[in-house]
């Protein structure tokens, strides 16, 4: 019996082979698994990061489109279609950069926000500009904040939404599979950390250029469970099996309901502002 009362939230994760740089086979795919996540009444379908394409650093320019460019226009022709929210991972081009970037869209095909990937590893920073900290974007079903991939490595790039107040964190993935590991834990910390729910959307198939493959794995947290003593896996909500190709995930969740139970909490009161991030004078000294 939930303890909250109210509307809920159906929110699904979509796990999609990628091929790279085929843009109609990947729009195909991603639109046969959206229509089964809104068969299953989801308010929001997550896609993964640059699901259109792919990322493969040869061919990323020529891959990457405008903000109002083919791939936004297909998944607000989605979203409208299917009267859903959708957040998906997109390649973006402006001017002289491409972004590894996320849109969220509402239902009525509207753009409701952007997000540019802000930590980029080096051996990548040729290809993909950085982009800057997100701000949490308002939505009928609660507040939402962006990530993609390899943010969800860092405690600072979700840090900044739990100072947003945002009730969800997306993060549109195509990581490694060598990392599997580290990603499942660090996503039940992300979501701990920042009192929400957390669905990482990731991708599946093989990066050419590093010749690995991703990892999939695709997940959805409840980053409120308190006491999991008698199930210690109490906060993940939904798992995409290892292994597993194309699926889509679902849990549902009471988003706006739980800013009473995260104000009876003491972390957000208690959260240092002072403290020396990793990008502060603190690096400085690290071992390079």
């Amino acid at each position: 019996m939930s303890l909250f009362r109210g509307p809920a939230t159906r929110l699904a994760a979509i796990q999609m082979w990628i091929e790279p740089g085929m843009r109609e086979e990947n729009q195909a795919r991603a639109a046969k698994m959206l229509s089964v996540a809104a068969e299953r009444k989801a308010d929001l379908a997550c896609l993964p990061g640059a699901f259109a394409t792919g990322v493969n650093f040869p061919t990323l320019r020529a891959d990457a489109t405008p903000s109002d460019g083919p791939v936004v226009r297909f998944l607000a022709d989605q979203a409208r279609a299917l009267g859903i929210h959708i957040a998906a991972g997109v390649l973006v081009s402006s001017g002289r950069d491409v972004f590894d970037a996320a849109v969220l869209l509402g239902p009525d095909g509207d753009t409701l926000g952007w997000y540019h990937r802000a930590c980029v590893w080096s051996g990548e920073a040729d290809y993909v500009s950085t982009g800057a900290p997100g701000a949490a974007i308002d939505t009928p079903i609660g507040r939402i904040g962006l990530l993609v991939g390899y943010d969800i490595r860092f405690p600072e790039a979700s840090r900044q939404y739990l100072l947003q107040g945002v009730d969800l964190v997306v993060c549109a993935a195509n990581l490694f599979a060598p990392y599997s590991h580290p990603v499942r834990s660090i996503c039940r910390a992300r979501a701990a950390d920042n009192e929400c729910a957390l669905v990482l959307a990731s991708g599946v198939g093989e990066n050419r250029f590093a010749m690995m493959p991703y990892l999939g794995r695709s997940m959805i947290v409840d980053g409120l469970v308190q006491d999991a003593r008698e199930d210690p896996e109490a906060d993940v909500l939904a798992e995409a099996p290892a292994g597993a190709r194309d699926t889509v995930i679902d849990a549902v969740v009471h988003l706006r309901q739980r800013r009473k139970l995260r104000a009876g909490l003491p972390f957000h009161d208690d959260v240092r502002s002072t403290w020396t991030t990793v990008h502060g004078p603190a690096a400085e000294g690290r071992d390079r």
